[in-house]
């Protein structure tokens, strides 16, 4: 088979399944807030002073998902999904600065 035939091949495939992969995508991305959310809960059990890096990153994140809210909202999953990212961002970064202060 060609190299031509192989892109064809697995561009046919890709499409037939963009749901499956959309919804991949969509538990990996809902797995990783909560695993950094886990990671705050686990500083604040621990009382340990998160990293700057980590406060800007949490920060950062919030507030992209926030701007860009707007965008993504004409769709009910993606509000869905949006508000969700909203949640578990605010809450990372709430728990993250309480143990700023803190600890």
């Amino acid at each position: 088979m060609s190299l031509m035939g192989l892109q064809k091949t697995i561009g046919g495939q890709l499409k037939k399944r963009k749901e499956l992969l959309y919804n991949l995508g969509a538990i990996s991305s809902y797995a990783s807030m909560l695993t950094f959310f886990w990671h705050g809960v686990s500083m604040l059990v621990a009382k340990e002073h998160p990293k700057h890096t980590l406060v800007v990153y949490a920060a950062l994140t919030f507030f992209t998902i926030v701007v860009m809210a707007p965008y993504k909202w004409d769709k009910k999953w993606m509000r869905i999904k949006t508000s969700i990212g909203m949640l578990i961002f605010g809450l990372s970064l709430l728990i993250y600065l309480f143990c700023w202060f803190v600890y």
